[in-house]
C-alpha cells in the first residue's frame, strides 16, 4: 500500500547552509519537515519534507536552487506515494509516535524534547579538594 503523501530529500554539505535551504523551502511551500540527519560532524545534512507531490517538488526545487548558490549541494530526489516499507527508513511509520533518541543524535526527527540540565536535575554538590592537603594550624 502506497501512502497519500510525497516525500522530498534534499543532501547539502554544510549544516548552516541546510539550515537555510529548509528555511526557503518552508516559506516556498507548503511542506512540513520530518526528519533531518547529520553525518560527518554536520558537513554532510540530509533533509526530509512531505506535503502533496506539487508542494514537494516545489519546495525540493527552490532548495536545489538555493543550495546551488552555496555550491553545496550533493543530491536531491522525491518520492511521490513512498511505499509503506519505505516509511519506518525515514521515521515516518504512522503506527509508532516519533520520539527521538536525543538531541545529540545522528538522526532527529519531530519535535525535539526539553531537557533539564545538570544544574537543574542534581542538587549542588560541594567540590572536590584538589591538590595537597592544607596543614592544620598548631595550637599553642
Amino acid at each position: 500500500m502506497n501512502a497519500n503523501f510525497s516525500i522530498g530529500l534534499i543532501e547539502i554539505s554544510g549544516l548552516g547552509d541546510a539550515i537555510r535551504t529548509l528555511d526557503q523551502m518552508c516559506k516556498v511551500s507548503e511542506v512540513e519537515f520530518v526528519a533531518t540527519e547529520r553525518r560527518l560532524g554536520g558537513r554532510l545534512v540530509t533533509l526530509v519534507v512531505k506535503g502533496e507531490v506539487s508542494a514537494v517538488k516545489a519546495a525540493i526545487d527552490a532548495g536545489v536552487e538555493l543550495a546551488k548558490t552555496f555550491g553545496t549541494l550533493k543530491a536531491w530526489n522525491v518520492i511521490p506515494s513512498p511505499h509503506e516499507e519505505v516509511l519506518p527508513y525515514l521515521h515516518l511509520d504512522m503506527d509508532k509516535p516519533i520520539e527521538p533518541e536525543s538531541e545529540s543524535a545522528a538522526t532527529h526527527v519531530g519535535p525535539a524534547r526539553i531537557r533539564k540540565s545538570a544544574k537543574q536535575t542534581e542538587a549542588k554538590k560541594p567540590a572536590a579538594r584538589r591538590g595537597r592537603p592544607r596543614k592544620k594550624a598548631a595550637a599553642n
